[in-house]
């Protein structure tokens, strides 16, 4: 009994949803699309390695405290080697020194890490100075004998300096400490976050744009063939051979190709500006792109040419599948839960919340400092004038009754920390149906691009024996419309699986995490350990 291809979809997700394998392959096969009509699909593991290693900001990254006024133009960011297109791996350089979103990131942290100073310095003395001066209407003085002495002077500047250092006999000031570095290492991170984020958003543009170009090509090819027909149809009419049928049929093929080509080409200018936009440039900036180096086709499937015209180069052989399809997709479960920085960050905030609770119980506790005055008076008047004092006291502070606000603060961080757990819990199961939809994405793209190449030569031939026909005199003008309408979805299936299956690649890698890690200066060159990010029962739960 022959399944339909609808059927083994079904299969297929029925699998993965009971954790077995996510490949089933197809019951019925013959050589190449055979009797059965089916084409036999791979059942081997798909490429899920990195796609492409992620190259340099093209000019560094973004400076805080020196923020982008207004989006650049490409000839701002690459100068005199602007006018050319660019390749995938330009645009995502030129991404990682532009993007908003990544120097957004880097402002954050930039804030989170001036915090962490001020509790740090938060342990060191405080030196104050105060001047006072005070002039009297009048001044006082007395005589005894010949002697006079002033009691009183008119003019009385004071200088006052005075040192404090702060005992940390509660763990007050420790605990400030620690929850601001666990903030700013979940900022740290969060710049990860947003690196990944970039060149994912970067490669879906680019793959989209390159899609939208060979849409057009496509539906520019359709025009052409419509319009020939309709040449050869109008010529038919006039010779006498065909009805005035086939001509109008002609001429709406023609209509209806028009506006799908205008269509196409609106499409195009929308992807542009898009891609601008996750570059981080002027929206409205001229771009050109190229192909070369980003279109792979599935290992197995053939060398395959999109509609643009390029073929793809350099397919990346299948990863070891390591004890079946299922195992491979735990591993990248695996990988993700521990290399995407979301949940490094959720773990990061999690701890600082943990120390806010216990800020917020040290409240009740006492305070202790130590402190040191100098006082200058050099007008000190009297019967023994002393000018200068030193004075050192230790001082302490036991909170008595503050009304229910210490209580209050303690409800709200343990409040923080249920959120906290929840935001982890969250992060963790989201990045797990991110890598499930990335990799059955990926083998649905695959098995689309062996699908459609095969209908894609069928749809052609079809199209050249109904112009035969019908140049014969055989056939009419609706079998070669019908035709002509399957050789377009054809070809536009062709190119939707092509750049499917490479922005699928693309979508996994990201799902993965391993767009993170490869920038210096800012966030982290690699996951941060455990012991970095503050791990507790929760990164516990993500390891299992």
């Amino acid at each position: 009994m022959t399944r339909s291809r609808p059927y083994r979809l079904v299969l297929t997700m029925a699998a993965a949803a009971a954790g077995m394998s996510l490949v089933v392959p197809v019951l019925a096969q013959t050589d190449g699309a055979g009797a059965t009509g089916v084409v036999p699909l791979m059942t081997t593991a798909p490429p899920t390695g990195l796609q492409a290693p992620l190259p340099k900001p093209s000019n560094g990254l973004q400076v805080p405290d020196r923020p982008i006024i207004l989006s650049p133009t490409l000839q701002d960011v690459m100068g005199r080697t602007a006018g050319g297109p660019i390749d995938l791996q330009r645009a995502v350089a030129i991404a990682i020194s532009n993007s908003r979103v990544l120097a957004l990131a880097i402002e954050n942290l930039q804030r989170l890490r001036g915090q962490r100073v001020q509790a740090d310095d938060a342990f060191n003395p405080t030196l104050t100075a105060n001047f006072v001066y005070t002039r009297l209407n009048r001044g006082q003085s007395a005589t005894f004998g010949t002697t006079n002495i002033t009691l009183v002077n008119v003019d009385q500047p004071v200088l006052t300096a005075q040192a404090v250092l702060p005992i940390d006999i509660s763990g007050v000031l420790r605990a400030a400490r620690d929850e601001a570095s666990f903030q700013e290492v979940a900022a740290r991170i969060g710049v990860n976050t947003a690196l990944n984020q970039t060149v994912l958003s970067v490669k879906q543009a680019f793959y989209a744009m390159l899609r939208a170009r060979a849409l057009v090509v496509v539906a520019d090819e359709t025009l052409n063939n419509d319009l020939t027909r309709l040449s050869d149809a109008q010529k038919k009419l006039r010779a006498g051979t065909v009805a005035p049928f086939d001509v109008l049929s002609a001429q709406t093929d023609v209509a209806n190709a028009q506006q799908q080509l205008i269509t196409a080409r609106s499409n195009v200018s929308l992807a542009a500006a898009n891609l601008n936009s996750v570059l981080g440039i002027a929206i409205d900036a001229p771009i050109k792109i190229t192909s070369r180096g980003a279109v792979d086709v599935p290992p197995g499937v053939g060398t395959a040419a999109s509609a643009n015209g390029s073929t793809a180069e350099n397919a990346i052989a299948v990863s070891p599948d390591r004890g079946g399809q299922s195992s491979l997709y735990s591993l990248l479960v695996k990988d993700a839960r521990l290399m995407r920085p979301e949940v490094l960050g959720a773990e990061a905030a999690l701890a600082a919340a943990h120390r806010g609770v216990y800020l917020a119980r040290r409240s009740y506790l006492p305070s202790l400092n130590l402190n040191a005055q100098f006082t200058y008076t050099p007008n000190a008047a009297g019967f023994s004038p002393q000018t200068t004092a030193n004075q050192v006291s230790v001082s302490v502070s036991l909170p008595l009754w503050d009304g229910g606000i210490s209580q209050a603060e303690v409800e709200q961080a343990k409040a923080n920390v249920d959120t906290a757990q929840t935001t982890l819990r969250q992060t963790i199961d989201q990045i797990d149906l991110d890598v499930r939809n990335a990799y059955l994405n990926l083998l649905q793209a695959r098995d689309r691009v062996t699908v459609s190449n095969q209908a894609l030569s069928q749809a052609k031939e079809s199209y050249r024996l109904a112009m035969v026909r019908y140049t014969s005199g055989v056939s009419t003008q609706v079998e070669v419309s019908s035709s002509q309408a399957a050789l377009t979805q054809a070809e536009q299936n062709q190119v939707n699986a092509l750049y499917d299956y490479n922005s699928a690649r693309s979508q996994l890698d990201g799902a993965v995490g391993r767009y993170a890690y490869n920038i210096k200066g800012v966030g982290f060159t690699q996951p941060p350990t455990p012991s970095v990010v503050g791990a507790g029962r929760g990164l516990q739960n993500v390891k299992k």
